[in-house]
């Protein structure tokens, strides 16, 4: 009967499945055996960080955090295993307060590892534990710190930044240490203008720089401020005023004392390479009688500054050398009086000072002296008024009229 088995197709069939059975329980165990694995260094995933960021919070602590795993299940499978294909995830949507808390976190594997019976041993840390901080933001000032000079001759112009503040966010506790932004500008010798993008350091409240690591805690908007820091030459001018000859007086006959003498200016060194004279307003010598003193602005081009800050000078004018003469005229003349009106001289005589040397004014006589009210460009009104005149000289270039004169007239309509 055993010879007629082992001659049996069936039998062999039979006994082929059974070896191959026996080598694939084999090969399971001696090639492919169970073992143990740990895989560490698997970053933590956060979830829910946006229901924090709804409840004013923020995660300010742990979520850098690594985990380790010690794993068993078969070689090939842990094979496949590693910090990169592991996902670690914690979900803080259930947090509504600041401070800390441990939570517990979800480990999932790949899908290359679907299929494969794998087990934890152990994990570190057991809880993944976080730090929440309430989330705030202000707003600080921008401040400039130059640590720097500028070279002779020079002189450093108001600065301005852009923005002048930045919006600061970040955790509360290090918010509040904040005081203000602060670009720092380190510079020899300046002969130029400076305007660059630059960046910006946190100062304390203690007036020390924000370390480098709460610094990079901190969200701004702005890298960089636009800092400007003009620079421009200064040069000494003088003050210069001219005479307008009048009255009998020129400028040869003029002492003239202008305080200051000069003032500082600044500007572009190509807009102060011309600038020679800081010409005042001019002065007529017919208003002058002895020594008189005139206020005059001081006024400059748009691109210059006055660094002096002085806005007026004084002007004294001392007239030498010369003779007065007060000569009593009557030879009143009234011109271009308007249609429909009459106009009758009430001023019947006006005292004319004359200036010139004293042979000159001895030599003039009244009758030479014409006093012309030209009503041309005068309001005329019914009744008396003050009108102004011009005082004519005849016959002497060497003795001018002195000041202004008026006299009264009445206007009455023409019948």
């Amino acid at each position: 009967m055993w010879k007629k088995l082992t001659d049996s197709k069936t039998f062999y069939i039979v006994l082929s499945l059974v070896v191959a059975f026996v080598l694939w329980l084999y090969v399971g165990s001696e090639v492919n055996p169970d073992t143990t694995g740990t895989v560490s260094g698997i970053r933590l995933t956060v979830n829910g960080l946006e229901r924090l960021e709804e409840r004013g919070l923020m995660l300010s602590g742990g979520a850098d955090q690594t985990v380790t795993l010690f794993l068993q299940g078969k070689r090939d499978a842990l094979s496949r295993l590693n910090k990169s294909n592991i996902t670690v995830t914690v979900d803080v949507s259930g947090i509504t307060e600041p401070g800390t808390v441990k939570l517990d976190y979800r480990v999932s594997y790949p899908l290359t590892a679907l299929g494969e019976v794998i087990t934890e041993r152990d994990r570190r840390p057991d809880q993944v534990e976080l730090t929440v901080s309430r989330w705030t933001e202000k707003q600080v000032e921008v401040r400039l710190a130059f640590d720097g000079s500028v070279a002779e001759e020079y002189q450093l112009g108001q600065f301005s930044l852009a923005p002048q503040s930045i919006t600061i966010r970040g955790r509360e506790e290090v918010i509040g240490l904040i005081s203000h932004a602060q670009v720092t500008i380190s510079a020899e010798g300046m002969t130029e203008t400076y305007s660059q993008e630059t960046p910006f350091e946190l100062i304390c409240f203690n007036g020390e720089p924000l370390s480098a690591a709460l610094a990079a805690e901190v969200e701004t908007e702005e890298k960089t401020i636009l800092t400007t820091l003009p620079v421009v030459k200064l040069k000494e001018v003088p003050l210069t005023v001219e005479l307008i000859a009048g009255g009998g007086a020129t400028g040869e006959d003029a002492v003239v004392d202008i305080e200051p003498k000069t003032i500082m200016v600044s500007g572009a060194p190509d807009d102060l390479e011309g600038l020679k004279e800081i010409k005042l307003d001019p002065v007529e010598l017919y208003n002058i009688y002895r020594t008189n003193t005139l206020t005059r602005a001081i006024n400059l081009a748009p691109e210059l500054t006055n660094v002096s800050g002085l806005n007026e000078a004084e002007v004294t004018v001392t007239i030498q050398g010369l003779a007065t003469r007060d000569i009593e005229a009557s030879n009143i003349e009234i011109i271009n009086v308007p249609d429909g009106y009459t106009a009758d001289k009430v001023t019947l005589t006006s005292t004319i000072q004359i200036r010139g040397s004293q042979e000159a004014v001895d030599a003039v006589l009244p009758s030479q002296l014409r006093i012309v009210a030209d009503l041309k460009d005068v309001n005329v009104v019914l009744g008396s008024q003050t009108v102004p005149v011009k005082v004519y000289l005849d016959g002497s270039s060497d003795v001018g009229v002195m000041g202004n004169s008026n006299i009264v007239i009445s206007i009455a309509q023409a019948e």
